[in-house]
């Protein structure tokens, strides 16, 4: 303690000299109308920097929270649209067809042949085998095994992969398939060459498999060619609007009459 006092009896004459500095602006501000109100402005606009550097830490500290809440919105939104899709038949309304819920990528591959992500929800929030995934850009894959708290998604990048789809502008419906090759190239298959097929047609779901409501997302053709092995058919390439590296948030789709469209098709092949 006694070294701090003798410290400052060594620096009185500064210190003196600051408390003067400071009382004479004081009292030429406060005494001057043009000083003072720069002195505020100046004091405003260091006050104001500083709540909006703060503003924006905090919004970034917070940005996880927020993406939850857009999605539970997205959510919930997506669960309302189908209520307002409902059929009507002899005055009658169906049930809706699909319901929505979210999850979150915890792994994902793209370097392999056949695909597959793990999402964190299982059996016990309700994910069942055959459930459609998509983002918010499209579809993803379909889940093709669960276990109680995970489930995994068999990727568009799996060879194995066959989603039914269609373009948009001319309704032609073929089979969404990979070739193993390139990670940003799709194949649509079954489109006859007699479909006036365009580079940079829309391709969505076809709504056929009772797995994907119809129009979701899926890419663009990129390119077209003449199936070498296949003359009657044109050799569709899509490219997808979803980047499969990047995925973090999707959404899973419980078709609510699949069992029983499965059902009724498996007695019409009988």
């Amino acid at each position: 303690m006694q070294r701090i006092i003798d410290s400052i009896l060594k620096k009185k004459d500064v210190l003196v000299f600051l408390i003067l500095l400071l009382f004479s602006l004081y009292l030429i501000i406060d005494s001057n109308y043009f000083h003072k109100s720069k002195i505020l402005k100046l004091s405003n606009n260091i006050v104001n920097d500083i709540l909006k550097e703060y503003s924006s830490i905090n919004e970034y500290i917070k940005l996880k929270e927020y993406n939850t809440t857009l999605t539970k919105e997205n959510i919930k939104l997506k669960n309302e649209l189908q209520k307002f899709k409902l059929k009507k038949t002899d005055s009658t309304f169906l049930k809706q067809e699909f319901i929505y819920t979210d999850a979150k990528v915890i792994s994902n591959n793209i370097s392999l042949l056949k695909n597959y992500l793990v999402i964190n929800k299982g059996s016990k929030d309700g994910i069942i085998k055959e459930m459609g995934v998509t983002s918010s850009k499209g579809i993803i894959g379909i889940v093709n095994e669960v276990s109680e708290n995970y489930s995994s998604v068999m990727s568009l990048l799996n060879i194995n992969s066959k989603i039914n789809g269609k373009i948009k502008r001319t309704s032609h419906f073929g089979s969404i398939e990979w070739e193993g090759l390139d990670k940003e190239i799709l194949l649509l298959k079954d489109i006859p060459k007699t479909a006036k097929i365009r580079v940079g047609d829309s391709i969505v779901s076809g709504g056929m498999s009772a797995i994907f409501p119809e129009n979701i997302k899926i890419g663009l053709v990129s390119k077209i060619e003449y199936n070498k092995n296949l003359d009657n058919y044109l050799r569709l390439e899509i490219m997808p609007h979803n980047d499969m590296s990047s995925i973090r948030d999707v959404y899973l789709i419980l078709s609510v009459f699949k069992t029983e469209i499965n059902q009724l098709k498996e007695k019409v092949n009988e």
